[in-house]
Parts: structure tokens; C-alpha cells; sequence
């Protein structure tokens, strides 16, 4: 049986994200992490100009922007803590963390889905963030593996609209090839309510990453039962 740790950028437990992950993934034996799991409030250091800034929350729910930069040393020491015992790696966030290493594979939501839009021949890109302090730096890490992009952020929502009206409302009067929702953890409720209203793909780079992370699981678990 395939192994898998789930690595999330804030505090764990995470009862809003990780269960309908774990559901998804289909399989028992998983070890989910948190990169701030041994700090406080106080031990995350403000997101300097020009980090990609992320937000995420504390156990006790209170909500912090932290930079990539600071994470991902703190990801990869939760990935070297459990490496002699999982078989995947998937990192619960969209943010860059472009030197990450471990000895099993490591599915990171942002890289893979860059894979995905390339070989689609997808260019021209609608992405929406969570907060307007992504805009910029989410429209230079697009832009730094050639797409064009059009980044707008859930801050701009428009009164009275919910959201899946008002992101089918932007996908509507955009040429974008796909309208790209750009973290991990969207509701699915409403993913699906914006699909069904929009002519262009929609996609979820955290639900992207977990349908390649069960196709591997798949695929492993096939190679286990051939004879050898």
C-alpha cells in the first residue's frame, strides 16, 4: 500500500482541507504535516518586499501571511522527517517552492499544473488568488515560465454576487484559455457551480495536483500486484 504525506503550510490539524484530500486520494495510510507546526504567532517573520507572500492559518484558527521563502526550508524539514516513510510527497499549497528534494516524488500543485497547461498549448491564463498582496508576485511567477496572464484576486469580489457568479462573470468577459484558480483548498461546491456556467476550462491547481497524486497511487498499486 502506497504511503502518503500531505504537507500543508500552516498549523495542523486541518479539519477544513485534508479530509475530502484524504477522501480523494482514496487510501488509509497517510501522515499529514504542518511546516509551522513548532512556531507561535510571533516566530513568523513578516513577508519581506518582493517574497511571494502566502496565507494560511494557525491551529487555533487566527490567519497569517507568511513568504515562500520562510516556508520552504520549514516544508522541507517536515519532507526529511518522514522520508524513510512514505512513497509521495504532495505540498498542500500553490506557492513556488522550486528546491524541495526528496528521494520519492514530490507533487507540488504550481509546477505540475505548469506541465499541464503546456501541454495543452494553454497560454493565456485568467488566475484568480486568494488576497490582493498575491496579484503581482502570482503574475511574475506565471509570467517567469511563459504565460500571459490576467491575475485578479477574491478581494475584488463584487457585492451581492456569490462567488461562483462572479468568477464565471470574469471567465465570461475574458479570452483566456482557462480560468486558474491559483491556491489549494477552494470549496468544490463552487468550483462545480463555476464550471457549469463557463465555456472555457476551469481549473483548481490544489485538485489538479491530488488527481495526479491518485493517478500515481494507481499506477503503483498495479505495479505491486504483477508478478515479478
Amino acid at each position: 500500500m502506497t504511503k502518503v504525506a500531505l504537507h500543508s503550510i500552516g498549523q495542523t490539524p486541518r479539519p477544513d482541507l485534508t479530509p475530502f484530500i484524504v477522501a480523494a486520494l482514496g487510501i488509509p495510510d497517510i501522515i499529514i504535516t504542518g511546516a509551522l507546526d513548532p512556531l507561535t504567532a510571533k516566530d513568523v517573520a513578516p513577508v519581506a518586499k518582493g517574497d511571494f507572500p502566502l496565507e494560511t492559518r494557525l491551529s487555533d484558527g487566527t490567519r497569517v501571511e507568511v513568504s515562500a521563502s520562510f516556508l520552504q526550508p520549514l516544508i522541507q524539514a517536515q519532507i526529511d522527517e518522514v522520508e524513510d516513510e512514505v512513497d509521495l510527497h504532495i505540498v498542500l499549497c500553490a506557492g513556488p517552492f522550486p528546491d524541495l528534494v526528496s528521494k520519492s516524488l514530490i507533487v507540488r500543485p504550481f509546477e505540475y499544473a505548469c506541465q499541464v497547461f503546456a501541454r495543452a498549448k494553454m497560454r493565456r491564463l485568467l488566475v484568480v488568488v486568494p488576497f490582493k498582496g498575491q496579484v503581482a508576485p502570482a503574475h511574475t511567477k506565471w509570467s517567469a515560465v511563459g504565460f500571459q496572464t490576467d491575475v485578479r484576486s477574491m478581494n475584488e469580489l463584487e457585492p451581492g454576487l456569490t462567488a461562483d457568479t462572479w468568477l464565471a462573470k470574469l471567465a465570461s468577459e475574458s479570452t483566456a484559455d482557462a480560468l486558474v484558480l491559483d491556491y489549494v483548498g477552494y470549496s468544490k461546491a463552487i468550483l462545480d457551480g463555476v464550471k457549469r456556467k463557463v465555456d472555457i476550462p476551469v481549473i483548481d491547481l490544489g485538485y489538479l495536483a491530488i488527481d495526479f497524486a491518485r493517478e500515481i497511487i494507481t499506477e503503483k498499486e498495479k505495479e505491486a500486484r504483477r508478478p515479478s
